[in-house]
């Protein structure tokens, strides 16, 4: 930080001092203004050189440029060529025939068979069973019961008077009641039952049965019969063929042209610009130097 520091104040110094000795001289850009300003830093006065002139020359060049042309081509042509063949085709035709065919015919045929079946017959019989009954007897019981009742209550209230007020009273009184009493006596008792009996018993019935013939017989049969047929029909070949067709393209076509070129001397640009004569420090360069 110490070096940074001096060498910042020796540049700071250094720039001070230029600035100092420009002041004094006039400035650091400026410039005498001729051989007469007594300038005694000035340079001699320099006569300037004499413009050279200037010289065109016509010179012939080749350049180019796009032409569109057309020029005839040949390519492959792919085209469809329709032309009619002959084919044979299968047509079924259905057709109604007579056939004998063996037909199985199915015949009911009734008959009586005898069967054996069992018949359940109804019969009254007599027996013995256990009855219960019940034997009321009436019995006097004695139970309480509650009762209410209202008395009078002598009482002396808030101002010394006595007062009379009724109260109820629940008492307990001894009372009698005719109670029945049943008691269970097992009897054995006669009834008539009825039972089912089952009896064998033997009668006929008709059935069903089916017999089972073979016959002949004339059935119509539908049978397809095949034919053969011609017909015709248009089939499309593809045929390749070379064909000429005009096609454009770009070609590049070169041209003479005369135009004219500088060949010597200055640029008029620089002519009268008065600046050939500048020199020293900002000092421009060119032909006119």
């Amino acid at each position: 930080m110490k070096h940074l520091f001096a060498t910042a104040l020796l540049a700071t110094a250094a720039i001070l001092g230029i600035t100092q000795d420009s002041q004094a001289s006039g400035g650091l850009f400026r410039r005498c203004r001729g051989c007469d300003s007594g300038c005694a830093s000035a340079a001699p006065c320099v006569t300037p050189a004499p413009v050279p002139e200037v010289k065109w020359e016509e010179r012939k060049v080749t350049r180019y440029k796009a032409v569109m042309k057309e020029k005839e081509i040949e390519v492959l042509e792919c085209k469809r060529v329709p032309r009619e063949e002959k084919y044979t085709y299968t047509v079924c035709t259905p057709v109604m025939k007579e056939e004998k065919r063996m037909v199985t015919v199915c015949t009911p045929v009734t008959k009586e068979v005898d069967v054996t079946y069992t018949v359940m017959v109804p019969k009254c019989v007599e027996k013995k069973v256990q009855v219960c009954n019940y034997k009321t007897e009436r019995v006097m019981v004695t139970e309480k019961v509650p009762v209410c009742r209202t008395v009078c209550v002598t009482y002396v209230d808030e101002c010394g008077r006595c007062c009379t007020k009724r109260e109820t009273v629940t008492e307990w009184v001894e009372r009698q009641r005719c109670v029945v009493k049943r008691t269970p006596v097992m009897e054995e008792r006669t009834i008539q039952v009825t039972i089912c009996e089952p009896v064998q018993q033997k009668g006929k019935k008709t059935i069903c049965e089916i017999q089972r013939t073979q016959t002949e017989q004339t059935v119509k049969v539908c049978v397809m019969e095949r034919k053969e047929m011609q017909g015709t029909r248009t089939v499309c070949d593809v045929v390749t063929e070379k064909v000429k067709r005009k096609v454009q393209y770009c070609e590049l076509q070169s041209y003479e042209e005369t135009i004219r070129v500088q060949v010597g001397g200055c640029a008029p640009s620089c002519e009268g610009s008065g600046h050939g004569h500048r020199g020293g420090f900002l000092r421009r360069g060119g032909c006119c130097n």
